[in-house]
C-alpha cells in the first residue's frame, strides 16, 4: 500500500513539474496559439510573422504593465488601453499587405463579437479553419 501511494506521489509530482515547464516555454515565446492562428489565416510571410510576433510580445507587456499600474482608477487604464490599440493597429497596418489588413479586422470584430456574447466556449458549430 505505501508503495502505491509512494508511485502515485511520484507520478503527481512529476507531472506537475513537466506541466509548469511546458507552461515557462510558451510563455517566453510570446507566440499564443491565437497569434499562430492569426498568422496561419492571414497567411504572413517568415518576416511578416516575426514582426507580427514581436509586435504581440511588446503589446502584451504594456497591457500588462497597464493593468497593474491603473488598478484603482477604472477610467484612465481604458483611456491608456484604447490609445495603445490605437498604436497596435497602425504598427499593424505597416506590417501587414492591405488586403492581409482588411482580414485582421474582420477577424478582430468577430473576435469582439464572439467575447461579447460570452467567448467561444467550445461552440461545435463554428468551423476551425
Amino acid at each position: 500500500m505505501k508503495k502505491a501511494l509512494g508511485l502515485v506521489l511520484v507520478i503527481l509530482l512529476s507531472s506537475g513539474a513537466v506541466y509548469a515547464q511546458k507552461e515557462k516555454s510558451d510563455g517566453n515565446t510570446g507566440a499564443s496559439p491565437r497569434t499562430e492562428q492569426m498568422i496561419k489565416d492571414l497567411k504572413l510571410d517568415e518576416k511578416q510573422a516575426s514582426d507580427f510576433k514581436k509586435l504581440n510580445q511588446e503589446f502584451a507587456t504594456q497591457m500588462k504593465k497597464n493593468r497593474e499600474s491603473a488598478k484603482a482608477d477604472r477610467q484612465n487604464m481604458r483611456e491608456n488601453m484604447q490609445s495603445m490599440r490605437e498604436d497596435y493597429n497602425a504598427k499593424m497596418k505597416k506590417i501587414l499587405t492591405d488586403e492581409q489588413y482588411q482580414q485582421y479586422q474582420k477577424m478582430v470584430k468577430e473576435h469582439r463579437k464572439d467575447m461579447r456574447n460570452g467567448g467561444n466556449r467550445g461552440d461545435r458549430n463554428r468551423s476551425n479553419d
